[in-house]
């Protein structure tokens, strides 16, 4: 609906501006188009993950059954398998491409990442519905088979390569025979016969692919592929009084027990392996041997032998009389690694290398405190952790094997010698810890190259994740409480593990939990300066070491118009806040999607992550807490004693300026401000001073305490000699004596110097100078900590406003509070408490209605012909009051009495801005105060155009005002919709509204008329609201639906980049490498063990496992890339140099060749998965038939068995009647 209203005193403003138009060739709805351009997360909470160490690939499921795939920066790739099931399992066959996952609906998935479809997505190459529950998987590099354990104890394996299950190679249920065993043999609590042993993990033989080792509930079994027999069981028994893992009473102390096994993990030499158990305790068995070799707990060994302590210990005086379980939770994972022959110091370097600008350890300081690792191996824990240990995943390093010299074994009967050899092996000789915000859930290994020995060798990351930390607080929305966290693998004794930056998409979860997110565009000399000493190889040797895969630069198929200029897609900034309370800004400028060209002529190619992550610009706010100057304040205390309450409400950064303010939960402020990082000698020179600066302070406070109520300490006194560019000058000092010698009433500022009476609250209390806090890493650039400012009523926000200028002005707001501050002082101009600020159209008593906008200007207002920055502040009745900032004796003051701008329409603000008759927006920035002092006071404009329009956007209303506070000159109002954000989009030298209402509509309106030029809307939407929006001035935006849903869009999807862009994943040329003993110093042992037992290899695996009547290979045609669409219509030198490019005539023929060419290689593919799919369904149903026909001789047979046991019964009955 449009209207427009116009009193008789605003004829002559209507007249005025009837011939303005600010919107020009934007008026065409043509000019519009709405998009997603990208969503940041992974979008449900992750549920498994996988590795590729040959084509260095990441795979990660979540919970809605979507799929990703990461590699080198600039690589990701994502799709779903077409309904939400959960991804419970995920292995990659290594070398081969092939992507294996089984979801919550027991139907196993293999992926081709070597065949991508028209939709950039990996082939599904097979997939079948498994008959049981599964509840491990395995795969092997060296053959083409997977091992599918399930619920029932059985193990199936599956042809990956055929895509077939092998019947014929299945894993019986081994511990049925056990279990029958103990029932037979009278042992107490033996399971029923009723009871099937659940298969709980699969492992096969590190050297020896032929074996298989099986865990079930109760022991571990020893599989021959080749033989189909069982070599070997052991069952892990602890004796009556024994510890274990400590969670037994006195009741069960003394009865034998049996802890079920969870996991399996296999020592490169394949002589041990490890099995953890509920009840925390690790086994240690010997493959030739039935007795276990050691049973351990993180921190005990030999905990299947008793002392006198695990006796009567816990019935000592002062023990309570009953003993008290440990509650030690299972063991979840094992994970053995071994390492090639290099020396400890290599290691160690690579993996706790300089993070930052330190001194790097000499080689002989290294090898002072770890002489050797030659031969030795790491065994990584997860889980077997009691309430009081601090949580996390543990390692234990353990030193070589090393044989006795004559010692011989036969099998079943292991010298005492060896087995005090491969106990001393398994003694930790050094114990890591990597810690975790909550409990650890799970860790995976990232092998240097090697897919060989569990996917465990030569480690040199570990991805790990955790639960809910408790210090962060829970969003109402759904989000992900997981952690995940990586760092550098094996852990050093000499330095803390090095963390390791994740791909973009996985730092959304848990304490990275995104709570808001705004869209800033940077001038190029603000973002040169962020980005000044940002290297891009900083940057990746601080990510996961992830190589594979190639991303190239596509264009979005909606493209339309010429080619944007440099000023109509300039850098891009997004800042988010998180829950962990840190923000954090990300690259996200067109120019990382179109990549870049190593040189003239080549195709350009993407190596950077979108968003990217700009790590050295983050804030981490509770560190700065936890300074002692921020003690006193409701954050810093919430923060000791209820953390999970604190959070960030809103974030605003100064483009220009580059300062960035913070408000709490609690009203309070933050400001940091930019600052080029300091060099590492005056940086320690600094800290030493602070140090004797701070042991002064300590002294004099110490000094100074009494408890006489007549001597107060004197107040701390603060040094700028340290920091001179922190220093206020001698008039700031004046004012700030001025105004601290006045006790001010609410509302008042400095420019009541004559005021006499005296309250209790001074608003430069509310100050707290942060000038040279601790930073983690000064030596880079980054954000400072500047100031900060108390919440004036100590309780939690309500309703807030913030609002930051680029010259260095701030303005917030709690509930009707309001604080205005010079950051250049730093020095609060203003301050007004609830309830002082005057009353709109003649009533009596103050308006306290919460201020709902605040917008900094500069411009002139009314009769007021000075070009002066204001401040705009708009309160929920529609009262609008206007603060002149004035620059007076070389100090900055603010107006006493404000001028009031009462309109109905105001009423619910939601947004304003002041603009110009060119539709530019005045706002407050450098250059216009620049040009404000040096034309102040001069006229309006001679043709009688007005100095400036005034546009309010409301919950069901637009107006425009002349002058701001003159008469209405236009308005638009809808009473069906409900506004919530608004922007003026400025592209090629025009300007337009933009407003999204509630209903994720977007109206775009011409300025000043306010003539509705288009309404654009989402197709669908899965939410009941939009969420929160947050727009830029060129028309993108990030709209915050919830954690797990954020996205960024734009209104003006014209010649834009796609993402995710051409991804080509799978890199042929790359072969798996040959597998090779991890530990060469069993040679001997290993031979003598192992006689009379032939090694196989996977070849012959192949062949063993598919059997006499395995299918030739699918005919899989293999599809390649497409080359990157062109995107200019025109060749022009500009275009080129930024990725773009006019195809020709050839390439125009050669694109239609290839693309014919991928249809028929496409159809064909397709036709020879349907004669496969036919295929595998004629082998069902005949195998079906067979079983039923199986099922009637079996039928047919019983009945004639009951009946002849009928008839003798009868008769023998008949004859028993006779007698007698």
């Amino acid at each position: 609906m449009q209207m427009s209203v116009f009193s008789s005193k605003g004829r002559k403003a209507h007249e005025a501006v009837a011939g303005l138009d600010a919107t020009s060739v934007l008026r065409s709805a043509g000019a519009w188009q709405l998009a997603q351009l990208a969503t940041l997360g992974i979008g449900s909470d992750l549920t498994a993950i996988a590795y590729d160490p040959v084509q260095s690939l990441l795979a990660v499921g979540t919970e809605h059954g979507r799929l990703f795939v990461f590699g080198k920066p600039g690589v990701q790739l994502s799709w779903e398998l077409g309904y939400p099931s959960k991804i419970r399992h995920l292995a990659f066959r290594s070398g081969s491409g092939f992507l294996c996952l089984v979801d919550a609906k027991d139907t196993l998935y293999i992926f081709d990442l070597q065949r991508l479809d028209g939709h950039g997505r990996p082939t599904r190459d097979s997939s079948t519905s498994l008959r049981t529950n599964v509840t491990c998987i395995e795969t092997s590099a060296a053959h083409a088979f997977l091992y599918i354990g399930g619920k029932d104890g059985t193990v199936d394996v599956y042809d990956v390569d055929r895509g077939i299950l092998a019947p014929h190679a299945r894993i019986p249920n081994l511990w049925l025979e056990q279990e029958e065993l103990l029932r037979r043999s009278g042992v107490p609590d033996a399971p029923s016969r009723r009871h099937i042993p659940v298969c709980t993990d699969v492992k096969t033989h590190p050297l020896n692919l032929n074996l298989v080792l099986v865990a079930y509930e109760g022991g571990v079994s020893l599989w021959n592929l080749a033989t189909k027999q069982s070599e070997r069981t052991w069952e892990f028994v602890l004796p009556p009084g024994a510890p274990g893992g400590g969670n037994d009473t006195d009741e069960t102390l003394f009865a034998e027990r049996r802890p079920a096994v969870t996991c399996l993990a296999w020592r490169p030499d394949g002589l041990l392996f490890a099995a953890g158990h509920d009840d925390g305790t690790i086994s240690f068995a010997a493959m030739d041997d039935d007795n276990p070799v050691m049973l351990r707990t993180i921190e005990r060994a030999d905990v299947n032998k008793a002392t006198e302590e695990d006796l009567f210990g816990w019935s000592a005086p002062g023990q309570g009389g009953q003993r008290q379980a440990a509650n030690r939770e299972p063991i979840f994972r094992l994970a053995w690694s071994g390492f090639p022959q290099e020396t400890y110091f290599a290691k160690a370097f690579a993996s706790a290398g300089a993070a930052s600008s330190s001194a790097v350890p000499s080689p002989s300081s290294v090898m002072a405190d770890k002489t050797d690792l030659h031969g030795g191996t790491v065994l990584t824990i997860l889980g077997g952790l009691r309430p009081s240990d601090p949580a996390g995943v543990h390692v234990f390093e353990f030193p070589a094997y090393v044989p006795p010299p004559a010692a011989t074994a036969k099998t079943g009967n292991m010298p005492v010698a060896v087995r005090e050899a491969l106990r001393a092996s398994i003694t930790p000789s050094a114990h890591h810890l990597y810690p975790t915000p909550a409990l650890a859930e799970d860790f995976l290994l990232l092998p240097r190259s090697s897919p060989h020995f569990g996917g465990a060798y030569d480690p040199n990351a570990i991805i790990i994740t955790s639960g809910r930390d408790e210090r962060c607080p829970v969003l109402p929305a759904p989000h992900s409480a997981l952690n995940i966290e990586a760092f550098t693998f094996p852990p050093s004794l000499t330095r803390a593990p090095r963390p390791l930056h994740l791909p973009s998409a996985l730092s959304f979860s848990g304490n990275a939990t995104c709570s808001s997110a705004i869209v800033k565009l940077a001038n190029s000399a603000s973002y040169r300066q962020m980005l000044h000493q940002f290297d891009l190889v900083d940057e990746t040797a601080e990510r996961l070491p992830l190589h594979g895969g190639r991303a190239f630069p596509k264009a979005r198929p909606t493209r339309r118009g010429p080619p944007p200029s440099s000023g109509d897609q300039g850098p891009r900034i997004l800042v988010t806040s998180h829950v962990d309370l840190s923000v954090r800004l990300w690259d996200i400028s067109t120019k990382v999607l179109w990549g870049q060209k190593p040189e003239d002529g080549a195709k350009p190619y993407i190596d950077e992550d979108f968003p990217r992550p700009l790590r050295h610009l983050d804030v981490d706010v509770r560190s700065l807490l936890r300074d002692p100057r921020m003690q006193d304040t409701l954050s810093a205390r919430l923060l000791r004693e209820r953390p999970w309450e604190l959070e960030i409400a809103q974030v605003a950064l100064a483009e220009e300026t580059l300062e960035l303010a913070i408000t709490l939960s609690t009203g309070d402020v933050v400001i940091y401000r930019f600052a080029y990082g300091g060099h590492p000698a005056d940086i320690e020179v600094d800290r030493i001073e602070a140090k004797a600066d701070l042991d002064d302070t300590v002294q004099g406070a110490l000094r100074d305490m009494s408890l006489s109520s007549d001597r107060l300490p004197p107040p701390p006194t603060f040094s700028y000699e340290q920091h001179p560019a922190q220093a206020p000058s001698s008039s700031s000092h004046s004012a700030r004596k001025r105004f601290g010698s006045l006790a001010h009433r609410p509302g008042s500022s400095r420019r009541d110097s004559h005021a006499t009476e005296t309250f209790a609250l001074d608003p430069e209390d509310l100050h707290i100078d942060l000038s040279g806090a601790i930073v983690p890493r000064p030596d880079l650039d980054g954000f400072r900590p500047l100031a900060a400012y108390r919440s004036p009523t100590q309780e939690m926000l309500a309703r807030s406003c913030l609002s930051l200028s680029n010259i260095g002005f701030l303005a917030s707001s709690n509930g009707s509070h309001l604080l205005v501050v010079d950051l250049r002082g730093p020095e609060v101009l203003h301050f007004e408490a609830a309830g002082s600020s005057p009353a709109g159209k003649g009533k009596g008593r103050p308006d306290t209605s919460p201020i709902v906008s605040l917008t900094w200007t500069v411009c002139a207002i009314g009769e007021d012909h000075d070009r002066s920055p204001r401040l705009l502040v708009t309160q929920e009745s529609g009262l609008t009051r206007v603060f002149e900032v004035a620059n007076v004796g070389r100090s900055w003051h603010i107006s006493s009495q404000p001028v009031l701008v009462a309109h109905d329409s105001a009423r619910g603000a939601v947004a304003s801005f002041v603009i110009d008759k060119a539709g530019d927006e005045l706002s407050a920035d450098a250059q216009r105060l620049q040009l404000s002092q040096a034309y102040q006071g001069q006229a309006l404009d001679a043709s009688g155009a007005p100095a400036s329009l005034w546009i309010v956007v409301t919950r069901t209303s637009v107006s425009c005002y002349y002058n701001v506070d003159g008469p209405k000159i236009a308005e638009y109002v809808d009473e069906r919709e409900r506004f919530e954000k608004a922007v003026i989009v400025h592209q090629q030298g025009c300007a337009a509204l933009i407003v999204q209402s509630r209903s994720c509509a977007m109206y775009t309106f011409s300025l000043p008329d306010l003539q509705q030029v288009s309404r654009m809307k989402f197709e669908t939407t899965l939410h009941d609201s939009a969420g929160v929006f947050a727009f830029a001035p060129d028309g993108d935006f990030a709209q915050h639906l919830d954690p797990f849903n954020i996205r960024l869009g734009t209104v003006r999807d014209l010649y834009r980049p796609d993402f995710p862009p051409q991804i080509d994943l799978f890199n042929p040329n790359k072969y798996v490498p040959v597998q090779t003993s991890a530990l060469q110093s069993v040679g001997s042992v290993f031979g003598t063990w192992f006689g009379g037992r032939k090694v196989y290899t996977g070849g012959e695996m192949d062949t063993v496992l598919g059997g006499p009547n395995r299918p030739p290979p699918k005919q899989r045609v293999q599809s390649g890339a497409p080359t990157p669409l062109a995107t200019t219509t025109r060749k022009q030198p500009t275009a080129a140099a930024a990725g773009w490019g006019l195809p020709s005539q050839t390439e125009f023929v050669q694109g239609a060749s290839e693309s014919a060419r991928d249809i028929m290689a496409r159809t064909n593919a397709a036709l020879a998965q349907r004669g496969e799919y036919l295929q595998t369904i004629q082998d069902r149903l005949g195998s079906a038939l067979d079983d039923a026909a199986e099922f009637a001789k079996e039928t047919k047979k019983t009945a004639q068995q009951e009946a002849a046991k009928k008839s003798f019964a009868t008769g023998f009955a008949s004859l028993w009647n006779k007698v007698p």
